[in-house]
Formats: structure tokens, C-alpha cells, sequence
């Protein structure tokens, strides 16, 4: 008898800690997710808008993923990766930014590491990963 009591007991208590507790909200992710920033490798933004002298900006094709489009931009300059920024990606839910909040900077960090699209996924993120690496793709044979 005592048994069935504390397994009440215990259960009412695991389902009321369970019920009050309150996840955190996600911050905002911003629409560039480059290691430099939104005004480019230098640093410098123009009137413009448009790159810095010797940099072009090519916008890879959107790519459709199960949990929404990614598109991403790539700058280069003298043939080289300088920046990747996330120009769309999938923001249906708070867990789809949180993921992407997690995700674009690894992605970014390895593709300027590797200067070209073959990354590896981040684990958690895949379909993401999948549509990020599909947009840079389409972006470096765009500029080519």
C-alpha cells in the first residue's frame, strides 16, 4: 500500500514540475549570419549598397527544404570565399530559427575554412544543412 502512495505521490509531483516549466524564447536570428557581419568582409558599408571594390555578392538559388527555404549570399573576392550570409531560412516555428541560430554559423565557419560547398551537416540540422549547402552550390556555379 505504501508503494502505490509514494508512486501517486511521485507522479503528481514529476507532472506538476513538468507542467510549470517555462522554455526560454529564442532570440531573434538577423537575416546575416557571417562571421564579418552585414557590411562585409572589410567592414566598410557603402551608400550604395553595393560590395566593396574587388567584391562581388552572388545569391545562391533557394533551396526547398522540409522545414522551409534557405537561400544563401556569397562574397568573394580575388576568387576567394570572404563571407556567407543566410538571406532566407526556415522561421515556421521558434524551433526552426533556434536551429538556425545553432546551425548557419558552424556551416559558414566550415565553408570559409574549405573556400568551396563541400561541408559537412550539423548534427540536429540536417535538412537545413541540406538546403545551405544546395544554395552555396548554386551560388559558386552562378559565379564561375
Amino acid at each position: 500500500m505504501r508503494r502505490v502512495i509514494f508512486a501517486i505521490v511521485g507522479t503528481i509531483a514529476g507532472l506538476a514540475a513538468l507542467l510549470s516549466f517555462k522554455s526560454h524564447e529564442p532570440a531573434t536570428v538577423a537575416a546575416t549570419s557571417g562571421a564579418t557581419g552585414a557590411t562585409g568582409a572589410t567592414g566598410a558599408a557603402t551608400a550604395t549598397g553595393k560590395p566593396p571594390a574587388g567584391e562581388r555578392d552572388i545569391d545562391g538559388n533557394v533551396a526547398n527544404t522540409v522545414y522551409g527555404p534557405v537561400q544563401v549570399q556569397v562574397v568573394v573576392k580575388d576568387s576567394k570565399i570572404v563571407d556567407v550570409k543566410i538571406l532566407e531560412q526556415p522561421s515556421s516555428t521558434a524551433n526552426d530559427l533556434q536551429i538556425g541560430q545553432f546551425a548557419f554559423p558552424q556551416l559558414i565557419k566550415e565553408t570559409l575554412a574549405a573556400q568551396s560547398a563541400h561541408v559537412d551537416s550539423v548534427s540536429g540540422a540536417t535538412y537545413t544543412s541540406g538546403g545551405y549547402v544546395q544554395s552555396l552550390q548554386s551560388a559558386l556555379d552562378n559565379g564561375a
